[in-house]
């Protein structure tokens, strides 16, 4: 009989609330920007009066979940009385230990499980994940502050999670904390909203952004941080998953084939979509998808006023603009939308929606041309 694999020897299993390989949230000690948000909470801490649930929203990669893990460690450690406001921990204090290792009794953390079949996390965040709260919030906190449950994210949830989650809304146990991470939070119910206090963070300013980068990422140089800066969109999480993905060379070899509308580069065209193919997992195809969304977003929204966000892109956009009529560019943005959702759900090739996507803008371009 073979010998059973030691603990150590047993690989950890991805984390679905995780950017790839960079550092959890619950590890990130620094919060860049956010600073009244973090004051909002720790003062409601110490009134006396927080509320039992919170949703905090924005966009994807801002710092909802890193300001998330930072109240709850404060609340632990300090006690809700003596929160300070920017919800500072010494890191290598022993409950903030514990925390990181996803040890301490009176914090669960909420998120969409493994799916062993496929090889990667679920897609939905089902009913099973919610009901474990049960477990958290029928026992006293074992050291007698707050028992926390961070939901990561809370817009994964399916209907059936979400209406189990309603009945702890409803009916909050005393000193328990409901902190609900979502990147749309106009996505959950009507009634989860109406229940829980919401505070919303925005993408960082330009300072803060580029000192956020420059600490996050100092072996970049000045222009891939100002690249990075604007394809990001003020949010330090989406950078750095740019790097770790090689988002700067997608993003110039997406730029490389619009430049040649209105009739495409096949042979730069087909080395683009073998790229994507190759790309590790549905991680290559949803960073395709993300950069050519906001090149799309940006010929529209720079059309009202708004200056371009990312350098050097200034004359592909407006090329761009003269090309097809804005509410062709919005409503191609809305198919590649449903283009890649239809993808993952059906597991289709990679390749053929990339190739697609540009076929659909060399028809509309030509239309014109």
């Amino acid at each position: 009989m073979a010998a059973r694999p030691r603990t150590l020897d047993i690989e950890p299993l991805p984390e679905s609330d995780r950017i790839g390989e960079l550092p959890h949230p619950r590890v990130q000690y620094e919060l860049f920007g956010h600073e009244n948000a973090a004051a909002t909470l720790a003062s409601a801490a110490r009134s006396n009066r927080l509320a039992h649930a919170w949703i905090i929203g924005g966009p994807k990669g801002v710092g909802k979940a890193t300001l998330a893990w930072r109240f709850a460690r404060a609340l632990l450690v300090h006690g809700a009385a003596n929160c300070p406001d920017d919800l500072s921990v010494a890191p290598d204090h022993p409950v903030v230990r514990r925390i990181a290792a996803l040890a301490h009794p009176d914090i669960m953390l909420i998120r969409r499980p493994w799916d062993q079949e496929r090889k990667r996390p679920r897609t939905e965040l089902p009913i099973e994940e919610i009901r474990r709260l049960n477990g958290l919030f029928s026992r006293h906190a074992s050291e007698g502050g707050y028992r926390i449950a961070i939901i990561d994210a809370a817009d994964d949830m399916n209907r059936a999670a979400e209406n189990a989650l309603l009945k702890t809304l409803e009916e909050p146990p005393r000193d328990a904390l409901l902190l609900l991470v979502a990147h749309v939070p106009g996505a959950l119910l009507p009634t989860t909203r109406s229940r829980s206090r919401m505070l919303n963070l925005r993408p960082l300013d330009g300072s803060t952004m580029t000192r956020a980068l420059a600490k996050l990422a100092p072996d970049l140089e000045e222009e891939t941080l100002s690249i990075l800066a604007g394809l990001s969109e003020g949010c330090p999480g989406r950078a750095l998953e740019l790097v770790e993905l090689g988002g700067l060379d997608l993003y110039r070899g997406i730029t490389g084939v619009l430049v040649s509308l209105p009739r495409l580069n096949g042979e730069v065209l087909f080395g683009l979509a073998d790229r994507v193919a190759r790309g590790t997992g549905d991680r290559g195809l949803s960073l395709f998808v993300q950069l050519l969304s906001g090149i799309l977003q940006r010929v529209v929204r720079g059309a009202f006023g708004a200056p371009p966000e990312v350098p050097d892109e200034a004359q592909l956009i407006d090329r761009m603009r003269t090309l097809a009529p804005l509410e062709a560019w919005v409503v191609l943005w809305e198919n590649l939308q449903a283009m890649a959702i239809r993808a993952d759900a059906l597991n289709l090739d990679k390749k053929q929606l990339v190739l697609n996507a540009f076929f659909e803008m060399e028809a509309l371009t030509q239309r014109r041309a």
